[in-house]
């Protein structure tokens, strides 16, 4: 399956699609052990390298809290054919199997994904058992995908 192109996802943009009062840009901002800038509203973030800050390199959804739709937009603009009310057997039909699932609550469960084929992500999705999903990560950083597909390699040894 291809999504987005990387030059694409390079340009997108929180603004593009949210302009609420709770929107910020940010600097200097943690995330994956990298230094970032970006865009927040809430828990959905747009970031780009510090060293690289043209090029947004990962994209955080939340849809607990889904202003005016934006989420859906945003899946829409990634070529992600990923549904808000997903479930576990909803992603597998999609992916297949995930690199990594972690539960850290019982109701809920994260599934971690290196997707595409020409232009490749590292995707996790945490579902809710009812409500579906919850939080969103897609992330075009080869240290991390390097990183996922590293203890794939370990795990298969």
């Amino acid at each position: 399956m291809d999504i987005i192109a990387y030059q694409d996802f390079h340009s997108i943009r929180l603004s593009d699609f949210y302009a609420g009062p709770d929107y910020r840009e940010v600097e200097n901002y943690d995330f994956m052990g990298e230094q970032w800038i970006g865009e927040l509203s809430g828990f959905n973030t747009f970031l780009r390298l510090a060293q690289e800050p043209g090029e947004t390199r990962a994209i955080s959804l939340d849809f607990t809290k889904d202003d005016g739709e934006m989420t859906g937009k945003v899946l829409k603009a990634l070529h992600l054919p990923i549904k808000a009310a997903c479930s576990e057997s909803d992603l597998v039909e999609l992916f297949g199997e995930p690199h990594k699932r972690l539960r850290l609550a019982k109701d809920t469960v994260t599934m971690d994904y290196i997707i595409g084929e020409e232009f490749t992500y590292y995707l996790s999705c945490t579902l809710h058992h009812i409500n579906g999903l919850m939080y969103l990560d897609i992330m075009n950083e080869e240290k991390v995908i390097k990183k996922l597909k590293g203890k794939e390699k370990k795990k298969k040894e």
